[in-house]
């Protein structure tokens, strides 16, 4: 019998660092692929998707490699292309042992583009090339149209158009004139354009070219019109494109050249009135956009810093500056940071990268933020896989780096976390009573872990909080966070260090922590005799309130939301408020976890068949069902005391 090879041998000796239910998935991808062990990179990264990779085996290859995050732009492809894409993307997510979030990037009136050309004009310098909206069914050479008929409005004379070029890089012209339809321009910057090239404007905003609209009425049957008016009158994307990502449940969807909160808390409120648990990323991507960061960054869940367009709004010297700023100012607010565009252009052509592309990289890592994105690198260029490994390559043997500078530095004592900037609490999580004590717990985890050494930090969590604070701290040990639902398993996978698990949650919170070590094990994750952390919720201590605390926090909740009764979430909250919670399976029974819908009817269907009588229980509520006082009584007559602990143990 012939000999494995060594690129087998390898794939054969990775195979017993998972369960065996998913090793079949690991069997398709080649000899030579790379696999990624669980927790070895804390930095993200994520790989948008094109036609260099885009079928399953490809896609299961980039999984396999250290592919964290797929971003597909909706500028490009059809809605069938994202959904083939997207429907890869979950059954990797539920066969085989990687977890992918998926990111679909929106349009916006700022994200204008060239057309298609038939061969790719090469401009020389002072060559006259004119941008139309006449729409015609071909143009001359020097002729093409622009995506967003706005674009002709909004452009005057001596403006400088940037246009993308097809080596990476920016054509620059100079408007010369413009007609009710055409930009006339002068090349001042020569190159060659590129087939559905991204154009803007030097400092200058298209929004105000199609503001004024106002927003529909959201009334219980507003339905299609609040969304249309939204995409429409807020972000400046088709509506057809808004409704795909909602109907498709991806995990986030980001916003194209954000310059407010405005368009997020618009899509923020879409997203709750059709129950879908979907981030929302915004994209810092002109000046506008940098003057208002600290309001953009409360109001989202993730920040992006688009690099490529920041450095044609701005000028190109001031970009790092700011990226370091946005990186800092999203820890403060507990977010996610992103950096996007160019970390590895040269890979588009080449099988290696530049130095400057690998100093950059290391830069950003220096910097703790939480996501790197790859662009053309792996959706056009000719090495995605090359590319990709490259990255990860770069970003692990940084992170190492960094992690022995700061414990030489710290030279004994607990101060694992000086370097964290304060926290600033917003409404959402920070509820008066509950967001202080979820920061001191995360960060006497993160402080043990480093004083400690510990081998990892595990997290039971139910809607990522605990989670995301953790990770903020930046600690050395990987962050294993589990948690019962897959859309908040999918999310999680954005954040610095955390690598999330599904894990249905037992009341009995040992026999809970047992079957998380047991995942851990069989992914070699953590052995026998390592020291860990655990961040857990124990059920203990008094049953009950007093009647009068339970008034006092109804009417409190009751009144912030204008209403007289509470839904599943608000008694949620509410427990919260009394330090109290109800068993994970009557929790699950009322449907009041904070979960995507289509999450909710799996998560119903999986307690229907453990519960012996094939159904979860009588008192299961139906959704969107009130709570009045008596009814919010009697479920906290069997919630029992919250005991927040944080457990230093051996395996």
């Amino acid at each position: 019998m012939a000999a494995a090879s060594p690129a087998g041998a390898k794939l054969a000796d990775m195979l017993d660092a998972y369960p065996r239910e998913l090793r079949s998935a690991l069997l398709l991808l080649p000899d030579d692929a790379d696999i990624t062990p669980v927790g070895e990179r804390h930095t993200k990264i994520m790989a948008t998707i094109g036609p260099s990779a885009c079928d399953a085996p490809a896609l299961l290859r980039l999984a396999a490699g250290g592919m964290d995050m797929a971003r597909l732009n909706l500028s490009h492809g059809d809605f069938a292309f994202h959904e083939r894409v997207v429907a890869t993307i979950r059954d990797i997510n539920v066969n085989s042992p990687f977890v992918v979030a998926t990111m679909f990037d929106l349009g916006s009136r700022d994200s204008v583009r060239l057309g298609e050309f038939a061969r790719t004009p090469a401009l020389a310098k002072d060559d006259v090339f004119t941008l139309t909206a006449r729409h015609l069914p071909e143009y001359s050479p020097l002729v093409s149209e622009v995506s967003y008929d706005g674009f002709i409005r909004v452009a005057e004379v001596g403006d400088t158009v940037s246009v993308q070029s097809e080596a990476g890089a920016y054509v620059e012209m100079s408007v010369t004139d413009v007609t009710t339809t055409d930009v006339i321009c002068r090349v001042t910057a020569p190159g060659s354009l590129r087939s559905r090239g991204s154009i803007s404007i030097r400092g200058k905003s298209l929004s105000s070219a199609g503001a004024g609209r106002p927003l529909a009425e959201d009334g219980d049957d507003a339905g299609m019109d609040f969304n249309a008016s939204i995409a429409l009158s807020v972000l400046g994307c088709p509506p057809d494109e808004l409704e795909f990502a909602i109907r498709q449940r991806v995990e986030y969807i980001a916003l194209s050249f954000v310059e407010s909160a405005e368009p997020v808390l618009a899509v923020r409120k879409l997203l709750a009135r059709r129950g879908a648990n979907i981030g929302v990323v915004a994209k810092i991507e002109s000046a506008d956009g940098l003057r208002n960061l600290e309001s953009i960054v409360a109001a989202a869940d993730a920040v992006m810093v688009a690099r490529g367009d920041l450095g044609t709004a701005i000028p190109f010297e001031l970009v790092p500056s700011w990226q370091a700023r946005i990186a800092e100012m999203c820890r403060r607010y507990g977010k996610a940071c992103m950096v996007s565009t160019h970390f590895l252009e040269s890979m588009v052509l080449y099988p290696t990268p530049t130095r400057a592309e690998v100093t950059d990289m290391t830069e950003v890592v220096k910097q703790r933020a939480d996501v790197l994105i790859l662009t053309a690198e792996t959706a056009s260029g000719r090495f995605p896989f090359k590319a990709l490994a490259t990255m990860h390559a770069v970003l692990r043997r940084t992170e190492g780096a960094v992690r022995a500078r700061l414990v030489e530095t710290r030279r004994g004592v607990l101060a694992g976390v000086a370097d964290t900037p304060p926290l600033v609490t917003d409404d959402e999580w920070w509820e008066s009573g509950i967001g202080g004590v979820a920061e001191s717990i995360a960060a006497s985890a993160a402080e043990l872990a480093n004083a400690r050494n510990a081998s990892a930090i595990l997290v039971f969590t139910q809607k990522g909080l605990m989670a995301t604070l953790v990770s903020r701290y930046r600690p050395d040990a990987p962050v294993y966070a589990f948690t019962p639902t897959p859309t908040v398993r999918n999310k999680l996978t954005m954040l610095y260090g955390v690598r999330p698990f599904r894990l249905e949650f037992q009341d009995d919170s040992e026999a809970t922590i047992g079957a998380a070590l047991a995942a851990l094990k069989d992914r070699r994750a953590v052995a026998d005799g390592d020291e860990i952390i655990v961040v857990a919720d124990v059920l203990g201590g008094s049953h009950g309130a007093s009647d009068a605390d339970c008034r006092r926090v109804f009417a409190e909740v009751a009144r912030g939301r204008g209403a007289s009764s509470l839904s599943a979430t608000d008694v949620v909250l509410a427990l919260r408020k009394l330090r109290l919670k109800v068993s994970d399976n009557l929790e699950a029974q009322l449907r009041m976890r904070t979960v995507d819908v289509a999450d909710a009817t799996s998560e119903m269907s999986v307690m229907r068949k453990r519960s012996k009588s094939g159904d979860a229980g009588g008192s299961r509520s139906k959704s969107g069902e009130r709570y009045d006082y008596e009814r919010f009584k009697a479920i906290v007559a069997d919630a029992v005391e919250v005991v927040h602990t944080v457990q230093m143990r051996p395996v």
